[in-house]
């Protein structure tokens, strides 16, 4: 039977979601395989069904046929997409929870394909970086995660591709996070202020959220190191910039409104705590989000406290 037709048909089960039968017709295709190019997408779609089959292990060791098979390919588009074999068995060891044979296959990856930064591996190059980072960290390896934050930054700091620029902008805010982790918070305010710096003019929404989640962050590590009033001063940077936005920017504005407020509570400036309820309440009082009611009803909470307090019987 002619490869094409067949392969039609595979893909076409896989599409109505009748698993057991396109994997049935994996034997035919690769018998009506004409090339080494045909065997690799019949054993790439046998992976795809495997994995919707939740067959773990008979997906790893596809992965691993595909990869014995193709390693040494010249065959540009079999390379291509070689590089998403080794990131789908990744995959796999994640879900697995096996994160030591994930980091290997990570590994194995960035190593074979770093030297090709062409367009169309950019985004599996970046992910695979990300999830390598994010791997040692479920390790307790948090400054080998930072290092490969690092790498990631450094070798696609050139990019043109969004995706791979919020990649980007993603991971210089993780190694904040593990610096804080690591109880490092001077690091930690560091990496946000060269976030801060370097992604402040962005036009694209989601950057900016990035922007606006590192000024609370840092806020918070101020608070830690006792530097309230920058700490302040950097949750009414929040407010003033991103008062307008809406979406998850504006929910970035009522965590700093709320965080100001239990500052102000403990240095007690009555005054400016119930300013800031006041402006709490009036602006997100008629917003459906369940994080801002939250704020919301906190700020009620403070003012009915203040009104029962100065009541006189």
């Amino acid at each position: 039977m002619n490869f094409e037709l067949l392969y039609d048909e595979f893909n076409e089960k896989i599409a109505k979601k009748e698993f057991e039968d396109s994997l049935s017709l994996v034997p035919k295709l690769i018998e009506s395989a004409t090339n080494d190019l045909d065997i690799f997408y019949a054993l790439m779609g046998k992976a795809s069904v495997l994995t919707n089959l939740n067959e773990t292990d008979e997906v790893i060791e596809t992965y691993d046929e595909i990869i014995n098979k193709f390693d040494d390919s010249k065959d540009s588009i079999i390379l291509k997409y070689l590089a998403y074999a080794y990131y789908n068995k990744a995959l796999v060891f994640a879900k697995l929870n096996k994160y030591e044979e994930e980091l290997k296959v990570y590994s194995i990856l960035l190593e074979k394909f770093m030297e090709d930064t062409s367009q169309d591996l950019e985004i599996v190059l970046a992910k695979a970086y990300v999830n390598k980072a994010i791997c040692l960290g479920e390790l307790n390896k948090l400054e080998d995660s930072i290092k490969v934050y690092k790498e990631l930054i450094t070798n696609f700091k050139n990019t043109a591709d969004t995706t791979v620029l919020n990649t980007l902008v993603s991971s210089n805010y993780n190694i904040a996070l593990t610096f804080a982790k690591l109880g490092d918070n001077e690091k930690a305010i560091q990496t946000y202020d060269e976030l801060i710096e370097k992604f402040s003019n962005s036009t694209n929404e989601n950057i900016l959220e990035f922007v606006a989640k590192a000024l609370v962050n840092k806020a918070s590590r101020l608070k830690e190191l006792n530097k309230n009033l920058k700490a302040i001063e950097t949750y009414d940077e929040v407010i003033k910039r991103f008062d307008s936005y809406d979406g998850k920017i504006i929910s970035q504005v009522a965590i700093a409104l709320h965080n100001k407020t239990v500052i102000l509570g403990e240095l007690q400036k009555e005054d400016e705590l119930l300013n800031t309820c006041d402006y709490i309440i009036e602006k997100f009082s008629n917003v459906n989000n369940e994080l801002i009611m939250n704020v919301v009803s906190t700020a009620q909470v403070i003012k009915d406290k203040d009104r029962f307090n100065n009541n006189t019987y």
